[in-house]
């Protein structure tokens, strides 16, 4: 019987929002067993459509942290671990006594991974930091993708889930170094300026070299790497750069422009000065085409191409469909009016064996506040009367199945 990667690693989840549950997310899917520590109030992540998506297969223990025997009880946990994931911030852990320095001394092998909105030192290190501001705004991004004087309303959670994928990538790393004896546990740490700052570093570089940001699509870097509105209101995006030689003079021909090709002799002459002067011409040329259409002639001459889609467009995306890269899930909070309890969700990206890896069953759900509370603390040691009065006192608590 096949075993996913991470089976028989333990994951304890103190996490709060995106970044931290798009990490656990992913060892949960890829087999760990992820216990995810709630207040008795609960996380504010159930008020979410996502809720569901960012919690399937993780177990709930509710612990009253700022008590003294919720404390004991996490870290009687926490020596059963091989990975703690949190997103609270240095001050917060050290008040709880869930930080570094102190876990490491209770369990030396334990990977301890953070995760912080501006990075672990300097004068941001202790602010709170959220998709829109430390990743999207703070990293560059939310000002050079916008057309000048004006800014788009980013995607929340983007920079979250890349984020919270960096992090699953690193402990995934670090339990094979644990493995093959090159250290102990580590402390590891990804924030979402950090991660901003990465995935920002075409832009970053080419500042250097007197690149400015940001571009319009009517004068472009490149006006072969750029999109176009087809006379049907439609827009593609396509790539004409690597293959200029083979694919320049086919595609102008394709577009009825065979007599113009002969102006721009490399790609370089489609760049920078000229882009403007080429992106006028193809603007006329692509009114005389449906989108449809074009694009699959142009695949047909194997041009890189693309119909621009909106989100709404994935959910019957042939594509996607046929890579079972979204499936049906049932919902805590359906959408209203849905004939039946489910939201369609996103699989993982990564695929283990067959396109079914990362596909959970469309009867599952994320636990109920406190579901594994008792089973949990049994696994810790914990006797009936033990649980039972931490039930009473308010350490802990079950959610009524």
């Amino acid at each position: 019987m096949y075993k996913r990667p991470l089976t028989g690693i333990r994951v304890i989840d103190l996490t709060t929002a995106g970044a931290g549950h798009s990490c656990t997310k992913l060892l949960a899917e890829w087999g760990a067993d992820v216990i995810w520590i709630e207040p008795p109030a609960g996380c504010s992540a159930r008020t979410v459509h996502k809720f569901d998506f960012y919690s399937v297969e993780k177990r709930s223990l509710v612990l009253n942290l700022k008590q003294a025997q919720g404390r004991e009880a996490a870290y009687r946990l926490i020596e059963t671990a091989d990975v703690f994931v949190t997103n609270y911030r240095p001050q917060a852990v050290k008040r709880l006594g869930l930080d570094y320095e102190t876990l490491h001394e209770k369990n030396p092998q334990m990977i301890y991974a953070a995760l912080t909105g501006y990075g672990t030192v300097g004068p941001q290190a202790a602010e709170p930091g959220y998709d829109p501001s430390a990743f999207w705004a703070k990293g560059g991004l939310l000002r050079d993708i916008a057309e000048p004087d004006s800014l788009v309303v980013p995607h929340i959670s983007i920079g979250d889930v890349a984020t919270g994928q960096g992090l699953a990538g690193a402990v995934c790393a670090a339990l094979f170094g644990r493995l093959a004896g090159n250290h102990g546990g580590q402390y590891l740490s990804v924030s979402l300026l950090g991660e901003a700052t990465y995935l920002n570093h075409d832009a970053l570089i080419e500042n250097q070299y007197g690149e400015r940001y940001p571009h319009t699509r009517k004068a472009p870097r490149r006006a072969l790497l750029n999109t176009y509105r087809c006379g049907d209101g439609e827009w593609l995006v396509f790539i004409i750069t690597t293959n200029f030689e083979k694919d320049f003079v086919p595609f102008m021909d394709l577009l009825g422009l065979g007599d113009m090709a002969g102006r721009y002799t490399c790609v370089e002459d489609t760049m920078y000065e000229y882009a403007p002067e080429l992106v006028t011409i193809l603007d006329q040329a692509f009114l005389h085409f449906r989108r449809d259409d074009v694009v699959e002639k142009m695949r047909t001459l194997g041009i890189p191409v693309s119909r621009v889609q909106s989100t709404a467009d994935l959910l019957s995306d042939e594509q996607v469909l046929a890579n079972r890269m979204i499936y049906p899930m049932r919902a805590s909070d359906p959408p209203a009016g849905a004939a039946e309890p489910y939201v369609v969700v996103p699989a993982s990206p990564v695929k283990f064996n067959d396109l079914s890896s990362g596909i959970h069953d469309r009867e599952c759900r994320g636990p109920k506040l406190g579901e594994h509370s008792v089973e949990i603390l049994q696994e810790c040691g914990y006797s009936r009367e033990e649980i039972s009065a931490m039930l009473e006192g308010g350490v802990t608590a079950q959610a009524a199945l």
